[in-house]
């Protein structure tokens, strides 16, 4: 009775089990006993289950294949064989099902345990944990970062793909602590001590390290690692990330570069910088900008121009004062541009005036935000200058016209000379000179040999001192004649001026080459100079036995070089600085009669037209004239006359 009851309670207890539970022959492999548990999850009821098999459930197995999975258990090597399979339902359905069976031996025929249970949701959920590994691998490969699981001792065991593409390593490279190969040796031991810190107190980490890519250089990434913790708080692992920050922390670093460099560039302005924002609230003054207003506590007055009105006061150059509504900032507040704008500042708590230069203009930076700037240059010192150079300009114009009047009347006084010599002298020097000559015709015989020499040199005196007056007139009158600037055919003007010499010039070696070039000359004072020059080169070569005079004319970057070259006795250049001065002299009256006059005149007729006139000569060599003046239809100003060599 006891061994029917515990019979009966074990049955119970089997049907309640919701994991199916068999019995079946070890040969014929029909079903002798199924739970409850079974039948439900099979759909068949226990009248059917025994006229069936093994393999009525499980149609992917074939006896032999079963046969050869079973001989571990039959043969006493494996207590218990376990395995996946797919059952087959009543209603044709499938479902996945684990498989645990044992061996039950028999006295005359030995039968399998087999206990089955439904693992369709656990299915679903191995289905479902792998499609979100999916996901994960997805997002983890897809997200910007460098991602990584470690341990929480700090080895990994996972890496995102972007962190072998940048790293260019292998999985197996960075198993466990490969991650510190890629990172800055130096800076390594650090990293460490702060990963560890993190770990021991279970705590977000975060570090900038530079790590070194597959290229072997290194860029700067943002370190995040996260610990992931069970129930009970306690830290099974680390999610990490590495954010490459390299070019925003570069962009920040020439920023910051900027930044320091107009810092130093405002700082070091000579110009003063005002900056404001749109309400007038004053930003920033640069050093100059309060030296110039002679402020010691910026903080004082820069608060706003309200503030700073109560200790200047500000007005035009000429003195008008102007409201805070006109001053410069609050006009390029109004959205006007100011360039150069020069008023008068002035401190109304003690003596101190300025005149400073305004400019400036709204920027406009970020969202449409504005900020006004205005740049003052101190330019007291340049109006005063400016008052000082009118003052001067106003004395200077009449000291001018001062000048002028006594110029005018000393040329006066020079006609009245001129007239004088030209009419009071001449009329003694006739007298004499024919005094002179009515005595050596009238008494030549009364005259002893030596009384004849004086008479002789008397007139010859007098005709000296004849050419003197003549000479010294038309200097004066070159000096007082009216410019008439034209264009001169050099090759006809000089052929009609060497006319003038013809009966001089017939035991000469004349050479003429000026082509066809024209120039800007006075007529009168270019035939001064060249007579002059030619009347020189004449009177100096005539006693070398072969005399030649060479006229030439050359163009010479909008100008033309004329030259006169005779092969005379020449002159000492040291004597140079003489032979343009009035009177000046370098050979004896006895040998080479004039009046030293001659080449003043050339001198003066060259700077009368803004010429130039220089020689070149050495003792016993000849000496040769330069006149330079502008070709005709040229812009090129001419250079004022100079007698020193070229």
């Amino acid at each position: 009775m006891q061994i029917q009851n515990a019979h009966a309670r074990l049955s119970d207890i089997l049907d309640q089990s919701l994991s199916g539970i068999c019995l079946f022959d070890a040969q014929t492999l029909h079903f002798h006993y199924s739970n409850k548990g079974a039948q439900r999850n099979l759909g068949y009821d226990m009248d059917r289950l025994p006229m069936m098999t093994l393999f009525d459930i499980q149609p992917e197995l074939d006896e032999a294949s079963f046969r050869t999975m079973i001989s571990p258990l039959v043969n006493g090597e494996k207590e218990a064989l376990t395995f996946e399979t797919m059952h087959l339902r009543a209603d044709g359905t499938l479902y996945p099902a684990e498989v645990h069976l044992q061996w039950v031996p028999q006295s005359d025929r030995g039968e399998f345990l087999a206990i089955m249970l439904d693992i369709t949701n656990r299915r679903r959920a191995q289905v479902a944990l792998q499609e979100n590994e999916a996901r994960f691998r997805i997002i983890a490969n897809t997200i910007p970062q460098l991602a990584w699981i470690s341990e929480t001792d700090g080895s990994r065991f996972w890496h995102n793909q972007r962190w072998y593409d940048y790293t260019g390593t292998t999985p197996e490279e960075m198993k466990g602590w490969g991650w510190c190969r890629v990172h800055d040796p130096a800076l390594l031991p650090s990293v460490i001590e702060k990963w560890n810190e993190a770990v021991a107190a279970g705590q977000a980490f975060a570090i900038e390290v530079p790590l070194r890519g597959a290229d072997g250089r290194y860029r700067i990434f943002l370190v995040r690692a996260e610990p992931l913790k069970d129930a009970q708080g306690r830290v099974v692992q680390w999610l990490g990330t590495n954010t490459d920050i390299n070019d925003q922390r570069l962009e920040e670093k020439a920023r910051r570069e900027t930044e320091k460099q107009l810092q130093v560039v405002m700082q070091n302005m000579s110009e003063g910088l005002v900056i404001s924002d749109s309400n007038r609230k004053l930003l920033h003054w640069n050093p100059a900008a309060l030296s110039m207003h002679d402020i010691g506590n910026a903080e004082e007055v820069l608060i706003n121009l309200r503030s700073f009105a109560r200790f200047y006061e500000l007005s035009t150059v000429e003195g008008a004062v102007l409201p805070i509504e006109h001053w410069p900032l609050a006009r390029i507040l109004w959205g006007e541009q100011l360039h150069d704008l020069e008023l008068r500042v002035r401190r109304l708590d003690r003596e101190w005036t300025r005149i400073f230069s305004y400019s400036g203009a709204i920027l406009q930076y970020g969202d449409d935000k504005d900020l006004a700037f205005m740049t003052i240059k101190d330019i007291t010192k340049r109006k005063y200058a400016e008052e000082a150079l009118r003052d001067a300009k106003v004395n200077l114009e009449h000291k001018v016209n001062e000048r002028t009047a006594q110029l005018v009347a000393k040329s006066k006084e020079l006609e009245n000379f001129c007239y004088s010599v030209s009419h009071d002298l001449r009329a003694p020097l006739r007298g004499i000179a024919g005094y002179s000559r009515l005595l050596l015709e009238s008494y030549y015989e009364c005259l002893d040999e030596e009384g004849r020499g004086f008479l002789k040199n008397v007139g010859l005196a007098t005709t000296h001192m004849s050419s003197l007056i003549e000479d010294l007139l038309s200097y004066s009158k070159l000096e007082r004649r009216k410019l008439s600037t034209t264009a001169v055919t050099l090759s006809s003007f000089l052929s009609q001026l060497l006319d003038q010499f013809k009966d001089s010039i017939e035991n000469v070696r004349l050479t003429v080459k000026v082509d066809d070039l024209r120039i800007s000359a006075d007529l009168d004072g270019l035939a001064i100079a060249l007579r002059n020059l030619i009347d020189n080169a004449l009177k100096f070569s005539r006693f070398v036995p072969e005399p030649a005079i060479e006229i030439l004319a050359q163009p010479a970057d909008g100008y033309c070089i004329l030259s006169v070259r005779d092969n005379g006795i020449g002159f000492d250049m040291r004597f140079y600085h003489k032979i343009f001065e009035i009177f000046q002299r370098l050979h004896r009256a006895e040998d080479y009669p004039g009046t030293g006059i001659g080449l003043a005149m050339v001198h003066k007729a060259m700077e009368r037209m803004g010429g130039r006139v220089w020689a070149e000569s050495e003792l016993g060599g000849g000496a040769v004239f330069y006149l330079k003046l502008p070709l005709y239809g040229t812009a090129t100003a001419v250079t004022p006359a100079v007698s020193e060599p070229g």
